[in-house]
């Protein structure tokens, strides 16, 4: 009896230990993102924005909480859109959002934003040159310096939601 109550406390030990190392996780970042996600995602982000010059970007528990929040709305509500302009969800910074059939991790939603690189053509944005484009365009916006990424397992697809601040993607403006 006390070797198994023994065995049951361990389990308990190691499950609550467990639950604090993801929520310890979670509160580092903002995010279901774990640390190390968080620094890659940041990587390549500032990467991509050193190809054109844009100065780097730092990670935000803020913006990071925001975008989990919406991607669990999107998750347990079976959607794949962005914020609306107003209400309880109203979009306060630029976003951008991805979905894929398995679960996917942060850095490969950001190579299929960057992947509209080839869309781009130079100069202000307008709606032709924004619409193909607008994922990579706000990934680079030189004037963004803030960003957070949250993402959740829905029913039918993985979301990945990223907000930016300050928002990009300005018609008529250049992106960096």
């Amino acid at each position: 009896m006390t070797k198994f109550l023994l065995s049951l406390c361990t389990i308990a030990t190691f499950a609550v230990a467990s639950a604090f190392a993801q929520a310890d996780s979670t509160s580092a970042t903002g995010s279901a993102f774990s640390k190390a996600e968080m620094d890659a995602i940041v990587a390549f982000h500032n990467k991509v924005r050193k190809e054109v010059g844009a100065p780097p970007i730092e990670w935000s528990q803020e913006l990071a909480a925001r975008a989990q929040e919406w991607a669990d709305y999107l998750a347990k509500m079976n959607k794949f859109e962005h914020r609306p302009h107003s209400g309880k969800y109203a979009q306060k910074y630029g976003e951008n959002i991805a979905g894929a059939m398995s679960e996917q991790q942060g850095v490969e939603a950001c190579k299929m934003w960057y992947s509209e690189k080839k869309f781009y053509k130079g100069g202000k944005l307008t709606g032709a040159n924004w619409y193909k484009s607008g994922h990579y365009t706000q990934m680079v916006w030189g004037k963004t310096t803030k960003i957070g990424l949250g993402k959740a397992k829905g029913k039918r697809w993985a979301i990945i939601v990223g907000n930016y601040d300050p928002a990009g993607n300005m018609m008529g403006e250049k992106p960096y």
